[in-house]
């Protein structure tokens, strides 16, 4: 079937309600809107209810229309042929791809004016980073996480992995040893070994399908040639929203041993089901003190072919000066024109796209939750943030390193295999469902007719 009239017959399919009832991964309300931002430390607060100074709620970023008035459906079924794309130039006729973390949804309508109305311009010369886009990282967080950075603190940086990775070359020496707790992104042992380091794991503690930070074990594991800890927060491929005593635990024994925590906060706003991602530097004076904060709008607004579109937060002016160094001397400090319109875009109109597009999410994560619900041998793991779901898939008698290319050869499924991501993968795969209704539930339709669910 080829992939145009494949994507024909799913827009017209009929749209089934999402019910939830699965696990959780965390077990927890921890991170929830209703308990978080109370640490009284600098930085931190509560959203006061309004979206930002001078502006009325619902009027939009000046000079656009909003989100409401230009409208969406994450409904709509688009044909990515002939775009490029990364995750459907893997998939042959017939196939859906539901593994790399893009989602097949139109950006918001007020990125994408802002952008246009950038390129009318027609001069793309050379861009210094304006105010603007350090006030809208810092609005943002305020908004969002309930912490507003000191101004110096926030600079721009190039895209999150290739920010980490300078990271790296700046605390680290060769053969130095870098912690990481999976099943965790697998990007972040590739680059660790790649530039010459070692990559220790610390794996999740996993109890009847909960899972939680191992900081003993943690613990353990730092000697003398550990130089820094990777956070993922929230963390993928599980999608947990960690706590704040487990973040200002993680902080402790990072500052008591001096080492240095990265952390990969790119999912960061979709976070679901009202919680709040609590940005790491944010959570005491100890993780202000190690801490390195990478994010950036291109997981939430769907805009992933953006690259280097990413910001940083260092509150430490020593580690952010030695950081900063590093970037300018690779020439990774200038932001491209479409990374700043595209930032400032987005973190300073009203979110109504956004937030309805985690209502959705939480729709199609349901859906999965439901009809994966153990009886089988499957079992989906609920994500506390962003649109990726876990599945367990141990009761299977698949081979775990089979697993993934089992799936596609039985459903025509290409989702990601759990070994990538380190200890505590095994048996389990990866399912993005950042996707129309229909697509997922013919995905859950084939898994249902292969495996007998």
């Amino acid at each position: 079937m080829k992939r145009r009239d494949f994507v024909k017959g799913l827009a017209g399919a009929a749209l089934l309600p999402a019910v939830p009832g699965c696990i959780t991964g965390q077990g927890s309300d921890a991170g929830r809107k209703d308990n978080a931002g109370q640490t009284g430390r600098k930085g931190r607060s509560e959203p006061d209810g309004e979206w930002a100074p001078g502006r009325e709620p619902g009027q939009g970023a000046p000079g656009s229309d909003t989100g409401g008035e230009l409208g969406w459906d994450f409904d709509e079924v688009l044909d990515r042929s002939g775009t490029w794309s990364i995750k459907y130039g893997r998939a042959a006729d017939g196939e859906i791809p539901l593994w790399i973390a893009d989602m097949d949804f139109r950006t918001d309508p007020v990125v994408k004016k802002a952008l246009q109305e950038r390129l009318e311009q027609d001069v793309m010369g050379y861009t210094s980073t304006p105010e603007a886009f350090y006030e809208a990282v810092r609005g943002w967080l305020e908004r969002r996480h309930g912490y507003r950075p000191e101004r110096e603190w926030v600079a721009y940086c190039p895209g999150v992995i290739t920010s980490l990775n300078q990271a790296y070359l700046t605390f680290t020496e060769p053969g130095d040893k870098i912690i990481v707790q999976p099943p965790v992104y697998d990007h972040f042992r590739l680059y660790i070994e790649r530039l010459g380091r070692v990559c220790v794991e610390n794996p999740l503690i996993q109890q009847k399908g909960q899972y939680r930070m191992d900081l003993e074990g943690l613990e353990r594991l730092i000697d003398g040639r550990t130089k820094a800890i990777v956070l993922c927060n929230p963390q993928n491929p599980i999608g947990l929203v960690w706590d704040q005593d487990t973040l200002a635990e993680l902080a402790r024994i990072a500052r008591r041993h001096r080492l240095a925590v990265f952390s990969d906060e790119i999912h960061a706003d979709l976070a679901l089901d009202g919680r709040r991602q609590l940005p790491f530097c944010s959570v005491s004076e100890d993780a202000a003190e190690v801490g390195l904060v990478f994010g950036g709008p291109t997981k939430a607004f769907n805009l992933a072919g953006l690259s280097g579109t990413a910001w940083c937060v260092i509150p430490n002016a020593q580690k952010r000066e030695k950081y900063l160094n590093t970037l300018r001397n690779a020439k990774l400090n200038e932001a491209s024109i479409p990374s700043l319109v595209a930032t400032i875009s987005a973190y300073t109109h009203e979110p109504r796209w956004l937030e309805d597009l985690l209502r959705y999410l939480e729709g199609n994560i349901g859906l999965v939750c439901d009809t994966l619900d153990g009886r089988g041998g499957i079992r989906a793991v609920k994500p506390e943030a962003s649109f990726l779901v876990w599945l367990d898939c141990r009761k299977l008698p698949i081979a775990p390193e089979e697993l993934a290319d089992t799936f596609r050869a039985q459903t025509g499924l290409i989702l990601s295999n759990g070994l990538s991501y380190g200890s505590g993968g095994e048996g389990f795969l990866r399912m993005n469902v950042g996707c129309p209704r229909s697509v997922l539930q013919e995905a859950l339709r084939r898994i249902r007719a292969a495996f007998d669910l």
